[in-house]
């Protein structure tokens, strides 16, 4: 991408997540956090950093990964003890995913995809409300993209001049989102990639990508055994299982009894039930096991609703709104911010988009193997808890780049009139959007689908009607 290209598409999207920012100001810092809700957690953890406790305070315990509240003390303290500077950190660092993807659609199919995925990205709703928002989903769309950028050089190119940068971003993913573990490890995997040589090559990238995980966790590691030794992870894990995985769950957060509906009730009332059922004191870990047994009772019992539950998931994974607030509703900044009542692209549109080109790519084209594994092993990392809107973040990043080669590949058919393959996509298309968008979000879906193949036109007159792959 041209310097000038690249400048505009920053521009672009820094300005619109600045745009918005004014918009919900007096929403997001006039307003003060619901108590026990991951703003009011990530804010209470980094205001005790800019007094100069690093230690984090005491909410910093009931965080399952708090290096994005330290980071966020850090710049609370450098803004003169506003967070007004923080969010325009996050906003600029927003701006740059566009720029990521470039490289990515650019290197796995052509200059087109990646110029159209920029522009997607730039314009991507859901990114816009997250990125101005005080909590750490805020980092994941730039973190996911720095990781897939890092690891399609690094396959191409065998350098630990990204090698290490890729095991930075991937650790950085799973200390924000730690049931990524998964996902880190075949982002790994493919990096090594098949041919000979492969277990020379296998120690050599793995150390790479090791120690550049290591550069990021081991500090949080060490900081977590100065603050008492207690992970909020290790306490957590267990009830989110069971949230996710009990007799009344449909998928998404549902309340347990006897357990308040905010992470210190999600710590300390589960830990309060399973000792008294238990009889005895229990340790964080012990309580995270208590409640496994628990959501393991339900699977064991009723096998096929267990099926259904975790289908049903993945529809929720998928579907085009974004639901579960946690103190922070998208449609509430929504109604507050003129940028998100704009028809810009939302999941309901990449969502189907993203499917289009992932079936598009599955058979002939072996580069785009890295999006279809980051997307479906992500999948499987969420299926074991319940599942909102911000929980799918992580998927964005890829999905935009398959979103970007549909709507490149559906240019290419609709100008060449190859109207078999067209019903078939159309088909697809509109079974896709008719189930996971809702009414609200179709004008969004018209205006993604038509400036998307209209950019495509235009790019492929400047390439000369080049096809995406």
């Amino acid at each position: 991408m041209k310097g000038s290209a690249a400048t505009a598409i920053f521009a672009v999207a820094f300005g619109l997540r600045l745009l918005h920012l004014r918009a919900i100001m007096p929403l997001e810092l006039g307003t003060p956090p619901v108590i026990g809700m991951d703003r009011w957690l990530s804010t209470h953890i980094a205001a005790a950093v800019a007094r100069g406790n690093w230690l984090g305070g005491w909410s910093a315990a009931y965080d399952s990964s708090p290096g994005y509240a330290l980071l966020l003390g850090v710049l609370h303290r450098a803004a003169g003890g506003g967070w007004l500077g923080p969010l325009c950190v996050q906003a600029a660092l927003g701006a740059l995913v566009p720029l990521l993807l470039y490289g990515v659609g650019a290197r796995l199919f052509s200059a087109r995809v990646g110029a159209l995925a920029a522009g997607l990205a730039a314009l991507y709703a859901p990114a816009i409300f997250y990125e101005t928002l005080l909590v750490k989903f805020a980092l994941l769309p730039i973190t996911v993209a720095a990781a897939l950028a890092c690891v399609v050089r690094g396959r191409d190119e065998r350098a630990a001049r990204w090698l290490v940068p890729a095991g930075m971003a991937l650790g950085a993913l799973v200390l924000l989102r730690p049931n990524a573990l998964l996902t880190a490890a075949v982002m790994a995997l493919w990096v090594i990639g098949p041919g000979a040589g492969l277990v020379w090559r296998a120690m050599a990238v793995g150390t790479r990508v090791a120690l550049g995980a290591a550069l990021v966790a081991v500090p949080l590691v060490l900081h977590a055994r100065a603050a008492g030794g207690e992970s909020g992870g290790e306490a957590l894990w267990g009830i989110h299982f069971f949230i996710g995985t009990n007799p009344e769950s449909d998928g998404r957060y549902t309340e347990v009894p006897g357990v308040r509906d905010d992470i210190v009730g999600h710590v300390v009332d589960a830990r309060r039930i399973a000792e008294h059922d238990l009889g005895r004191p229990l340790v964080p870990g012990e309580v995270s096991r208590y409640w496994f047994e628990k959501g393991l009772g339900f699977v064991r019992e009723h096998p096929f609703r267990y099926l259904l539950l975790e289908a049903r998931k993945v529809w929720i994974a998928l579907d085009g709104d974004e639901e579960g607030s946690f103190g922070d509703d998208f449609h509430d900044y929504r109604r507050a911010s003129w940028v998100l009542r704009l028809p810009l692209p939302t999941f309901a549109a990449v969502g189907p988009l993203g499917l289009l080109g992932l079936c598009l790519t599955l058979v002939g084209r072996p580069r785009a193997r890295v999006l279809h594994l980051f997307v479906a092993s992500y999948l499987v990392c969420l299926l074991p808890f319940f599942v909102t809107g911000r929980y799918r973040l992580p998927l964005v990043p890829p999905m935009l780049v398959l979103a970007a080669f549909a709507l490149c590949w559906l240019e290419e058919n609709i100008r060449r009139r190859r109207s078999r393959a067209l019903l078939g996509a159309a088909v697809l298309l509109g079974a896709a959007t008719a189930g996971l968008a809702s009414r609200e979000l179709l004008p969004g879906v018209a205006f993604t689908l038509a400036g998307g193949l209209g950019a495509a036109a235009a790019l492929a007159r400047s390439d000369g009607g080049q096809s995406p792959a």
